[in-house]
């Protein structure tokens, strides 16, 4: 969830105490138990305002109003100081495709982390931990934020990742759901879009089926939006369906697979 970074902090900790996810990915339930529902994950440095403090369990708003709970161990309890200090500083994000570790396998990163740069290879976590950055490996969060958007990369992207199994909630390369997936693209590119799969359908232009091009979003559904998926031109798309796979609209085609009526397509240039 680097996309909520991007959304910037300080206001929302001028005046409270906040934390930032000190673990690579991170679960986001729908009650204070590990049984619960997960609704979604949050990535190492995604800050969050502290709603209710448990002995064990926080009920935290990320940046992009999604709200949770995330047990209190994999966050790191930050003064309004200290976040506003975070957010100053010069981070670095993971871009690296996949799950890496540092050199001591102090930790596990994953692609969209954000971590905070200390002198030239050095990197701290948010709960202090200090690590050597790997090596082609992360890049700084400013260059991505500044990076000119290119909805054409999205399919090139979201390519990378076909055979990671699709998970609930999930939000990184150790698995992922279809919204999950559409947001992690366009995080990659230094944008955010909302959460659920409904919820980014509100976004962009609506267009027709002869107008799609690469990078547009496709929605299906029937009473309701329950699905997103990439189209990557041809008539075909990739989507998170049990795995991340490539699959087509064209029902002559061996990838077609029966879907729900496709309900919008949307075309969000950023």
């Amino acid at each position: 969830m680097v996309a909520a970074l991007l959304c910037g902090i300080a206001a929302a900790f001028s005046q409270q105490p906040g934390a930032l996810v000190r673990l690579s990915v991170v679960s986001m339930r729908s009650e204070p138990r590990h049984g619960a529902e997960q609704i979604s994950q949050a990535l190492m440095g995604t800050p969050c305002v502290i709603l209710e403090k448990g002995a064990d369990w926080s009920r935290v708003r990320t940046p992009d109003g999604y709200e949770g709970w995330i047990i209190n161990h994999s966050l790191a309890f930050k003064s309004p100081k200290e976040m506003a200090d975070w957010e100053n500083s010069r981070l670095m994000m993971v871009t690296a495709p996949f799950e890496l570790h540092d050199a001591d396998r102090r930790t596990d990163l994953v692609n969209g982390d954000v971590l905070q740069a200390v002198g030239a290879d050095s990197l701290r976590l948010p709960d202090g931990r200090m690590i050597l950055a790997p090596k082609g490996a992360v890049e700084p969060l400013a260059d991505v934020k500044a990076r000119p958007f290119d909805a054409t990369k999205l399919p090139l992207w979201a390519e990378q990742y076909l055979g990671v199994p699709y998970v609930w909630g999930g939000l990184s390369s150790k698995g992922m759901d279809c919204s999950g997936l559409v947001r992690m693209a366009y995080a990659a590119q230094g944008r955010i879009l909302p959460r659920d799969a409904w919820q980014q359908a509100l976004e962009g232009k609506e267009i027709s089926a002869n107008e799609l091009q690469p990078g547009d979003l496709i929605f299906f559904g029937r009473k309701k939006i329950t699905h997103v998926a990439i189209y990557a031109g041809n008539g075909e798309y990739i989507h998170a369906s049990q795995m991340v796979r490539r699959n087509s609209l064209n029902p002559k085609s061996p990838l077609y697979i029966p879907m729900p009526p496709i309900k919008a397509r949307r075309r969000i240039t950023r």
